[in-house]
């Protein structure tokens, strides 16, 4: 099961770019769930060569989309 940290105004003002490696380090995930989210999932990423990025507000629109919402 996924451990999701609680994100906080404060992290989402760090840094305007996220790397795929502060994305696994910050949500413990491995490289195949990361292409996963953005392959069947749509997370928007950015790439420059092969670098891959992603923005911090596409990145946490895209993941606060998938709040559940309880009764």
């Amino acid at each position: 099961m996924i451990h999701f940290p609680k994100l906080s105004e404060e992290q989402k003002k760090t840094s305007p770019i996220l790397t795929r490696e502060k994305i696994m380090e910050t949500f413990d995930i491995s490289i195949s769930t990361l292409r996963r989210w953005t392959r069947e999932y749509g997370l928007p990423y950015h790439k420059v060569n092969r670098r891959v990025f992603f923005k911090t507000d596409e990145f946490y629109d895209w993941f606060n989309s998938y709040k559940v919402r309880e009764n």
